[in-house]
């Protein structure tokens, strides 16, 4: 997946409240900036951004504290290793920047005052949080997405106030990829694990909840709807979040041991992500089986038949891909190495599909999901179906869930 044009101009905050877990209580009472991260690995070219200091090129082991920025060039990346053993990836062309916060956290047998918020301008971060942490806010322009929020108890404390809560980490492990697009003032965020995963307008006029691979954008402030993509593809094709998926764990042998550790706690979370994921699909494939068999078109809602009926048909589950505005390809489950060319204009409702138009076609979001026809002149159909989408257009190069149906159109 590709990311380009990211302006200088606006940023996306990623407010990532992380504990210390191995903070003494007399170190807690000091005024010392207490959470800090060290560049465990960085693929050039990196730069370090300290504050009040000149930008100089990044090293492995460098620290950096609040008010302290990394910055990625081009094909670079660089994964900061926090002192809560939280891990956050950061992609190229973006600004990663810390600031001090207020809110303290209540862990057992110690309180860590340390609150920090870090700032990710400009490009996209992963960020993966192991239990203990705590990963509350996600600020860009016009959204506000928070992500296991802190529980802020009331207890009677000397430092409990109003502005000072006292809050507890999260229990779980969660994995989490945000980012924003300038051009188009466009925030998009990928759960990667079941959670509390909430995103919101700044307003609070709108909050949805996301799940183990599902996604959202919030354009120009407003909150989307939660749209299906799949984990499967996205571990292929995102390097971001490698040693995360099925299949990867070898990767995590590279790794340092407390490095392996958070990445072990976080896989726990991320492959039960991709066993419920895998659930609900095989609960959309026989709806859409049976809608197909039925010579229907299927949706994740039940609603009736509508007039595009199809006589034997042959269906084959895949992944969808937008490609482009007007481009996409559909690979087969049983055949990845032959994509289905996709050219689809939802504001027009037209569709080719393997350079055919035939004598017409329709396409059109319908419920849930998207879809697009084309009857040739003998009553040959081949139906294209993508899952989840919620009434909006699928985002580009993510990955959604599908079928291809081919038959011939009843009625002939």
């Amino acid at each position: 997946m590709k990311w380009q044009n990211w302006s200088l101009h606006q940023r996306l905050i990623v407010s990532t409240f992380l504990t210390l877990a191995w903070i003494t209580p007399t170190l807690a009472q000091t005024d010392k900036p207490l959470t800090r991260a060290e560049v465990y690995k960085l693929i050039p070219s990196v730069d370090l951004l300290l504050h009040n200091q000149t930008q100089r090129p990044a090293q492995r082991n460098d620290v950096i504290v609040p008010r302290d920025a990394v910055k990625t060039g081009v094909s670079s990346e660089a994964q900061l290793f926090f002192n809560d053993k939280s891990l956050i990836r950061v992609d190229q062309k973006t600004i990663f920047r810390f600031q001090p916060g207020y809110r303290r956290f209540n862990l057992p047998n110690r309180i860590a005052l340390g609150e920090i918020i870090p700032n990710v301008e400009n490009g996209r971060a992963l960020i993966l949080s192991p239990p203990g942490s705590v990963v509350t806010v996600v600020e860009t322009p016009g959204s506000q997405i928070r992500i296991l929020a802190a529980d802020c108890a009331n207890e009677p404390t000397p430092i409990n106030t109003q502005n000072n809560p006292i809050c507890k980490p999260a229990p779980k492990a969660t994995a989490v990829m945000v980012a924003h697009h300038q051009e188009s003032n466009t925030t998009q965020v990928f759960a990667l694990t079941d959670g509390d995963i909430n995103i919101s307008d700044l307003q609070d006029k709108k909050t949805v909840a996301l799940k183990g691979g599902q996604t959202v954008a919030i354009r120009n402030g407003i909150v989307g709807n939660p749209q299906e993509f799949d984990l499967p593809a996205f571990y292929k094709t995102i390097s971001l979040a490698s040693g995360l998926g099925p299949g990867q764990e070898k990767l995590l042998a590279q790794e340092s041991t407390p490095v392996q550790e958070t990445l072990k706690a976080i896989r726990l979370e991320t492959l039960a992500a991709l066993k419920n994921q895998a659930q609900r699909f095989r609960g959309f494939t026989r709806t859409f089986l049976s809608d197909a068999l039925n010579g229907t078109e299927g949706d994740l809602n039940p609603r009736p038949g509508v007039s595009v009926r199809i006589i034997n048909p042959q269906v084959v589950t895949g992944t969808y891909y937008k490609t482009s505005e007007n481009t996409a390809v559909f690979y087969p489950d049983n055949n990845s190495n032959s994509p289905n060319n996709i050219t689809i204009d939802f504001d027009q409702k037209t569709i080719t599909i393997d350079g055919n138009t035939g004598v017409s076609n329709n396409a059109g979001l319908s419920g849930n999901n998207a879809r697009g026809s084309v009857i040739n002149a003998n009553g040959q159909i081949t139906q294209l179906e993508v899952i989840g989408v919620n009434g909006e257009q699928p985002q580009d190069n993510v990955g959604y869930r599908g079928t291809l149906t081919t038959g011939v159109r009843r009625g002939r």
